[in-house]
């Protein structure tokens, strides 16, 4: 089955200020990646790399890993960025141990899933320490639940009281969100701190 993600060019792709490095929502995670320190990430849907160039400025360490279910994708990120990993997976089966990352990383994936508790566990199940989700539509202030199938894509709004219930009970150490008070229509950042 053709998707959506195999029409899309890497090198055009997320290349705007409004949706590609300068965006504040990027912004955010560089400034978290730099003060937690993160040592090791894993970013499931990393797409073109906009963000393996933001944590490996931030932190030219960091032992950086992508993965996304689109070929060309890969082919790009390896193409052109030779110091991070970068390889084909399904956030459903991710092909790494348990407690593998010290941060697993996962922006704009969620909406696009059917079931994103099923990816939200294995996103959990590989993370050591700290998970940080985004949901690019948020979750909003009340019960908000919408689903659009575009044929070879959907997007889904989802409730914020059943997203928040299920990652509560991932029983955090801390969790977090970004920010303070959302909108339906605005991006939610979620960081999660493991016991």
């Amino acid at each position: 089955m053709t998707t959506y993600w195999d029409h899309v060019d890497p090198d055009e792709f997320l290349q705007t200020d409004e949706e590609g490095y300068n965006k504040s929502i990027r912004k955010l995670f560089r400034d978290l990646v730099g003060h937690l320190q993160i040592q090791t990430i894993l970013e499931v849907g990393c797409g073109p790399g906009v963000d393996y160039v933001g944590a490996s400025q931030t932190r030219p360490s960091i032992d950086y890993t992508g993965v996304d279910i689109t070929p060309q994708m890969i082919e790009h990120c390896q193409r052109l960025y030779p110091h991070g990993k970068f390889q084909l997976a399904d956030i459903y089966s991710l092909p790494f141990a348990d407690n593998t990352f010290e941060l697993v990383y996962c922006k704009d994936v969620l909406n696009h899933l059917d079931t994103w508790e099923k990816g939200f566990e294995e996103l959990h199940r590989v993370s050591q320490k700290y998970i940080l989700v985004n949901f690019f539509y948020g979750l909003g202030a009340t019960t908000v639940k919408e689903k659009q199938d575009h044929g070879t894509h959907i997007n889904n709004w989802y409730d914020w009281n059943e997203v928040m219930t299920t990652l509560v009970a991932s029983r955090p150490l801390s969790l977090v969100v970004f920010p303070r008070v959302c909108n339906s229509y605005e991006e939610t950042l979620i960081l999660l701190q493991k016991v």
